[in-house]
């Protein structure tokens, strides 16, 4: 048995847990793979850590692995709004505040994606789902660079 306060505790903001339980589940039903009998698109989560701002990070890779969609979401450190942060930047380890290329976004603490109110957990989470979507349905059928004609 262990204290409620200390289960499944990695640091987190407790927004930012509860929008990862809504998407744990998310499948990209247009990239299913009858030969290999399994969804090509593959979300992977890692933690994000900057200062007070604590959530997740999730990347997308593109079907020819040439894109790489990452979304942080977290509660903002001034309110408790629930921001996300979308930018593309592939990395070989999980993307991190000190390495991310923002690019657009992001230049400053208020400059995020998308953000919604205190509590609106679910909302957030139909925000990333359809972003992820997106870029999937985007970017599906580009040409590996290199893939002969």
């Amino acid at each position: 048995m262990t204290r409620l306060i200390n289960y499944l505790n990695d640091g987190a903001n407790h927004q930012a847990k509860a929008v990862l339980a809504f998407i744990q589940d998310i499948t990209i039903e247009e990239s299913w793979n009858e030969k290999k009998r399994d969804y090509d698109a593959e979300i992977n989560v890692a933690r994000w850590e900057n200062c007070r701002e604590q959530g997740y990070v999730l990347m997308l890779r593109s079907k020819n692995y040439c894109r790489q969609l990452n979304i942080a979401f977290f509660e903002h450190r001034n309110s408790d709004a629930i921001c996300a942060v979308k930018w593309e930047q592939s990395t070989m380890n999980t993307p991190n505040i000190s390495d991310a290329k923002f690019g657009n976004v992001y230049k400053d603490k208020y400059d995020v994606s998308h953000t919604v109110n205190y509590g609106q957990v679910l909302e957030m989470a139909e925000w990333i789902e359809k972003t992820l979507l997106e870029f999937w349905n985007e970017t599906k059928d580009e040409p590996h660079p290199l893939a002969k004609n």
